[in-house]
């Protein structure tokens, strides 16, 4: 077994709303054991929807799920950028969520965090180290979403892939060249190699290839959900410009409009 090294907690908090002690002025509070059951994940729905001004309980998911792929995604970089094996467990994780101006929050309270140094068989620490989180955390968490909403629990699985292409991008331009070919590696793994079974499902739910296109000012590229968060129902909402449901035709009826009011 390696040795414990010290965390640092303050880009964890920062990066993937992972902390270390509980939030002032919570709202509402939550063991990852108790979340995981359909009883937990309703009691909890039901209170973060009409404070999200959602309609009901399955925009509320789905937005839930974007906020906790920081926990993968923290398992990613570490494993890419630091060549380190976080070890994590539902047993060890509190969800907390708070409010920060108007906007409802999370962090994900974590009382133990193992960090172990990769070393011998790589391949088969990153397979132990990525299906723990998928099989034993994740998977149990969206389940019980899936089961409480009646939605498919591959539609919030999709909720991850295209979040992951952003992030990995941007830490690419931050390293230098190994450490970008290690995150293309691992990014690849997860979400084309990952077995099927380890989500209890056909195939691997992640597998949801890239796709782009123009933003709203024709300046350059942007990526394109890889599910629809369903912000067009909350209070005022819409749907977002790099919804998968939108045609490029209304896309560029979106553009030209924002040309027209740019002048």
């Amino acid at each position: 077994m390696g040795h414990i090294i010290q965390p640092d907690w303050e880009q964890l908090r920062q990066q993937f709303y992972i902390v270390n002690e509980p939030q002032p002025d919570v709202l509402y509070r939550i063991p990852f054991v108790e979340l995981a059951t359909p009883q937990g994940m309703k009691s909890f729905l039901e209170d973060y929807a009409p404070r999200l001004g959602a309609p009901d309980l399955v925009p509320a998911a789905t937005f839930f799920c974007s906020w906790l792929t920081g926990l993968p995604l923290a398992v990613q970089y570490y494993l890419s950028v630091h060549q380190t094996a976080m070890r994590l467990s539902l047993q060890q994780l509190t969800l907390n969520m708070y409010m920060s101006g108007p906007y409802c929050q999370f962090a994900f309270e974590a009382d133990t965090l193992w960090l172990e140094p990769v070393s011998g068989d790589r391949d088969l620490l990153r397979y132990h180290t990525v299906a723990a989180m998928y099989e034993d955390i994740l998977r149990p968490l969206l389940e019980s979403m899936a089961a409480v909403t009646g939605e498919h629990v591959r539609m919030l699985w999709r909720q991850i892939p295209a979040r992951y292409y952003y992030f990995v991008q941007l830490w690419q331009q931050q390293v230098e060249e190994p450490v970008r070919i290690r995150l293309e590696q691992d990014l690849n793994y997860v979400l084309n190699e990952l077995p099927a079974d380890v989500f209890a499902l056909s195939r691997n739910p992640l597998r949801v290839p890239p796709r782009y296109t123009d933003n709203l000012e024709r300046s350059g590229q942007v990526l394109i959900r890889s599910a629809c968060c369903l912000y067009h129902k909350m209070d005022s909402g819409d749907y977002c410009f790099n919804c998968p449901k939108m045609s490029e035709g209304v896309r560029e009826e979106r553009r030209l409009a924002y040309e027209s009011k740019e002048g």
